[in-house]
């Protein structure tokens, strides 16, 4: 069943006090959808659509999340879209609507729902993001081929805000990482000053592909890899013990790291690659990632950083009519 906006109910046979049971939920102010359909962003999407103007496209977090990015360590993210800069002010409780004017050729589809483009999608993000969630964001348009580093550079606005991240960002961007944990153990390395290869193939004497793993750490044999929870599951860690087999055969040694040591221990992932590299041990080594992990959602300080700036994008009630009076406590609806 598609969405219905509240003052159309009855011509689609439905009552208001239908439209009020659990069967709906109320994305926005003035719009219904089915309740079981409320955990699909595109169809929450689509109904928040019908009462905002036809200018209006969804960017932002909902944007990059319609997509399929990898997002943020947050939950609750807001419902974020963005008419032009002349158009009136359409904010209503469950969306924010920016007033801003999209370049042109940056405003596209997937499917029926009108989004911003993947570039301006990035720009805009990169206003809250910290720096990790940034890379993590852009690395996962560049996997899946809805972007290139050079296209995010031409969209750039020189003097917006987070502008600065985001050239950073760039800087640190590799289309080939397959997952945000991925991309969080490259960072680890990278920001600690070592190169890393991802996607390494490894070959046998023979010149057979035997392997590809997650990150090389370059001039040593060694693989650095992310193990997922699956890792665990009996029949993965079958096939994870034989590569690892195959993998020794050839004299390529295998490091697994789990999410846990990522978030807490990055000192001996850090001191792992010393060794891979045979460098002494410098305990301030993994200092830029420590600080910019705290600003990031790998850690609890930066996911409330997050969410306060995010904040200001929740709309939980109706905005009021400017010069509208408080209506007194208690008072009736």
């Amino acid at each position: 069943m598609h969405p219905i906006r509240h003052r159309d109910a009855e011509s689609h046979g439905f009552s208001p006090h239908l439209l009020r049971t659990s069967w709906f939920v109320h994305p926005a102010a003035g719009v219904a959808q089915l309740a079981s359909t409320a955990d699909d962003l595109a169809s929450t999407c689509r109904a928040v659509a019908l009462v905002l103007g036809d200018d209006v496209v969804f960017t932002h977090v909902t944007s990059a999340r319609l997509r399929g990015w990898w997002m943020p360590m947050l939950d609750d993210l807001p419902i974020v879209a963005c008419s032009s800069g002349e158009a009136p002010h359409a904010d209503r409780r469950g969306v924010y609507v920016r007033r801003c004017d999209i370049p042109p050729g940056h405003r596209e589809r997937l499917g029926d729902i009108a989004v911003a483009s993947p570039e301006w999608t990035i720009v805009e993000l990169a206003e809250h993001l910290a720096l990790l969630d940034l890379v993590a964001v852009i690395d996962s348009a560049l996997h899946l081929g809805h972007t290139t580093v050079d296209r995010l550079r031409a969209t750039m606005v020189p003097g917006r805000r987070g502008v600065r991240v985001l050239r950073r960002a760039l800087d640190l961007a590799d289309g080939r990482s397959e997952s945000w944990w991925e991309t969080m153990l490259r960072l680890v390395h990278v920001l600690s000053g070592f190169e890393v290869e991802p996607q390494h193939v490894v070959r046998n004497a023979a010149g057979v592909e035997i392997a590809r793993g997650d990150l090389r750490i370059v001039g040593t044999s060694r693989l650095a890899e992310y193990d997922g929870a699956d890792h665990r599951e009996r029949q993965q860690h079958q096939r994870d013990l034989r590569r690892e087999k195959m993998l020794a055969r050839e004299g390529v040694e295998r490091f697994g790291y789990t999410a846990t040591e990522i978030i807490h221990a990055p000192d001996s992932i850090v001191r792992d690659a010393e060794d891979a590299r045979g460098l002494a041990h410098v305990p301030g080594r993994v200092g830029l990632w420590r600080a910019e992990a705290r600003l990031a959602t790998v850690s609890a300080s930066g996911q409330g950083a997050l969410r306060r700036r995010l904040q200001r994008l929740v709309r939980t009630t109706s905005p009021r009519p400017s010069g509208a009076k408080p209506r007194p406590s208690g008072a009736n609806p």
